[in-house]
């Protein structure tokens, strides 16, 4: 891999979204959520009710703005009870898994000099050859605070812990520290100290 790529796994509400985006920005870097393409198909296929496309276009990544076939979606669109539920559910199946890697693919090939990437098994499955892996955790308290406060107090303890189970236990790329990951515990300090604490471990040209 010539350009950068810095991957950042863990379960959901750990943090990764935040600290992702400022990593990206303090080194000029790409950023994307891998979730917001299963998020995306799982939009597309609750409206159409089927898994069948021609296309899919990531027309920005900073708002996030996709195209399928001749439908538009923002970002906005993909945040419900209802996509969070179905969404990891169709992350479970080997077919879609497949087909959003090729797209995480494309988009660090298409980026300008490198790709800050969060998800669930960037640095396990998607790009196991990072040089430099993060994987970041907090406790299920917090993140139980943070998913609550992200969806508008919709998203229960319950669903995190179910989400937690699917994730950990899915027969396809289950969420697992990468090899070679740097753990970092994101609990009782800032987001900067984390941020700071992330770019002293990184290994860059």
């Amino acid at each position: 891999m010539d350009k950068q790529i810095i991957t950042i796994d863990g379960p959901s509400g750990s943090g990764k979204t935040t600290i992702g985006k400022l990593l990206a920005k303090d080194l000029n870097l790409t950023f994307f959520s891998s979730g917001a393409v299963y998020r995306v198909i799982t939009k597309h296929y609750l409206e159409t009710k089927t898994l069948n496309f021609e296309n899919l276009d990531i027309l920005s990544t900073d708002p996030i703005e996709f195209k399928i076939d001749k439908k538009h979606y923002f970002e906005e669109d993909l945040y419900s009870p209802e996509i969070n539920e179905k969404s990891s559910e169709l992350a479970q199946q080997l077919e879609i898994r497949t087909i959003v890697e090729n797209i995480l693919k494309f988009i660090y090939d298409s980026s300008r000099n490198g790709l800050v990437i969060e998800g669930r098994d960037m640095g396990s499955v998607v790009f196991p050859n990072s040089k430099n892996k993060i994987y970041l955790d907090s406790s299920k308290k917090l993140r139980s605070k943070r998913r609550m406060s992200q969806s508008n107090n919709i998203e229960t303890e319950e669903d995190l812990t179910n989400r937690d189970q699917r994730d950990s236990s899915r027969e396809h790329s289950p969420l697992v520290i990468p090899d070679g990951a740097i753990v970092i515990e994101n609990n009782e300090v800032t987001i900067d100290e984390v941020v700071n604490k992330i770019k002293e471990s990184l290994e860059l040209p």
